[in-house]
């Protein structure tokens, strides 16, 4: 057998050169409300525990790329309107076409629905990432203040990644969004929220 052949074996035994086979979907019914906790959302991702610090939600309203994002964080944050990067890892769920969430429950099978689900945690050689998977999101209440409600999300990666429970998000609003163009240097953007239902 020349030397060519070998490395051609060789090659083909092992499965150098070939991509690492995409993970496989969840079970649909992996993500069920009734087997989420009552507490805030919680679970694992990318094989660390993962615990809901501080949720928020965007709206964006730019023709064309209309979306409602709602944002999970197991760290709390600060300036969220700004994408600059973060050590702690997020999840969210990218609603498209659409400017605002009404109270009703979402589903996304496989990769079928009205929405997406991603995640995304840092690590030494940079991010983590997944963007496919099942999920079910409740909607219980909803306005310009606030969003709040259930969910329970599976991802399609090695790790078999979970979450769910309660989330009760705020607006992600920024200086970038022209709400704060008088205000002096050092201000905070969470200044800028409207005063939350129940809060001070």
């Amino acid at each position: 057998m020349s030397r060519r052949a070998i490395i051609l074996v060789f090659a083909w035994w092992c499965g150098c050169g070939e991509p690492a086979p995409a993970p496989l979907m969840p079970d649909p019914g992996s993500a069920r409300l009734d087997e989420t906790p009552d507490g805030p959302v919680e679970g694992r991702i990318a094989g660390r525990a993962w615990r809901l610090a501080e949720a928020r939600f965007d709206v964006v309203t730019r023709p064309g790329r209309q979306r409602v994002d709602l944002l999970l964080w197991d760290e709390a944050v600060e300036r969220c309107g700004l994408p600059i990067e973060r050590s702690g890892a997020t999840v969210w769920l990218r609603f498209p076409e659409r400017t605002a969430l009404e109270p009703a429950e979402h589903a996304l099978d496989a990769e079928e629905g009205s929405f997406e689900v991603h995640y995304e945690v840092p690590s030494e050689e940079g991010f983590i990432e997944s963007h496919r998977g099942v999920a079910t999101v409740r909607i219980d209440e909803a306005d310009e203040r606030a969003i709040r409600g259930r969910l329970r999300v599976c991802f399609a990666d090695h790790d078999r990644s979970c979450v769910g429970g309660t989330f009760d998000a705020s607006p992600c609003w920024s200086r970038i969004d022209g709400r704060a163009l008088r205000e002096p240097p050092g201000l905070r953007d969470e200044a800028l929220e409207p005063v939350r239902r129940g809060g001070p």
